[in-house]
């Protein structure tokens, strides 16, 4: 829905969403496009540039996926920590902010593993050929996404081997998903 070659944080998104391109898993382009996040620790990205902003889309890919999971609009105007005390409220368990980031973040790798299993390997992780062309005009100004800055990148970012695409086994233990070796 949103073209990567104008906002290349989506280039990321969409080539590690978990059911394919899907900007449901992370709308980073609204952070691209101003839509920056004190609470979580989300600043503008320049949008044109490759490098650098892979961190914040692991982080949005983790907030989203809480967004997800609690079933809410992610266009509402509730703030990150209400939310975190309204799952307080809700579930009579202390909920900060960082644990429902940990909660997105084991999520989003158990989604990553689950995927494993079922034969999914790190050279599907790329953007179709057409998004992989510059067009001369249209805001995108010939520019194309590094695939490969992006995603080692966010390889780092995540903790996750770079060959394989999957968490490291240190990182699995952070996320207490040891089990999955």
């Amino acid at each position: 829905m949103h073209d990567p070659r104008a906002m290349t944080g989506m280039a990321i998104v969409y080539a590690t969403s978990p059911r394919g391109a899907c900007h449901e898993q992370s709308d980073y382009f609204m952070v691209e496009m101003g839509g920056s996040s004190e609470d979580l620790d989300l600043p503008m990205t320049e949008r044109l540039k490759d490098g650098g902003k892979a961190q914040y889309v692991a982080r949005h890919q983790d907030w989203r996926t809480v967004c997800n999971s609690l079933v809410t609009c992610v266009y509402g105007l509730t703030t990150p920590p209400a939310y975190a005390e309204l799952l307080s409220a809700a579930t009579g368990e202390a909920w900060s902010l960082a644990d429902m980031l940990h909660a997105g973040e084991k999520a989003w790798a158990l989604k990553r593993i689950m995927n494993a299993r079922l034969g999914w390997t790190r050279a599907e992780e790329k953007l179709p050929k057409l998004l992989l062309e510059p067009l001369p005009d249209s805001g995108q100004e010939g520019h194309v996404p590094d695939m490969d800055l992006l995603l080692r990148e966010y390889y780092a970012a995540r903790d996750w081997d770079l060959a394989t695409g999957l968490p490291t086994p240190q990182k699995l233990k952070a996320l207490e998903l040891e089990f999955t070796l």
